[in-house]
């Protein structure tokens, strides 16, 4: 008589996470202005805006928040910063159970 053995199997499945679109441009101001608007986009893979979501931004040190409209723009108020020069700022979305953590850098002169 013949057995036949199986061994087990064991399956999982894996989502995978798209990856956004985060674009943020290059901007300067003048050091007079004390409210700094700066705008920045997040979309989809299938370039479709992201609505109410978190982004983060900093720059020299300090944190700014912002959450995303219907249209996936979002604009950082920035108040802190009144010296001049060029700064380089980190901007973050954060990811969330469908989309991967994204991370954008952009320069901001300050006239």
């Amino acid at each position: 008589m013949k057995t036949n053995s199986f061994s087990t199997l064991k399956s999982c499945n894996y989502i995978l996470k798209a990856t956004p679109k985060l674009t943020a441009k290059a901007k300067s101001f003048k050091r007079t202005v004390k409210t700094k608007k700066y705008q920045v986009t997040l979309k989809t893979n299938k370039n479709k805006a992201m609505k109410k979501t978190k982004i983060t931004l900093k720059v020299n040190g300090k944190t700014y928040h912002a959450t995303t409209n219907k249209y996936g723009k979002s604009i950082f108020k920035i108040t802190k910063l009144t010296k001049k020069g060029k700064f380089t700022t980190v901007i973050k979305y954060n990811g969330s159970k469908y989309y991967k953590t994204k991370t954008v850098k952009a320069k901001l002169t300050i006239k």
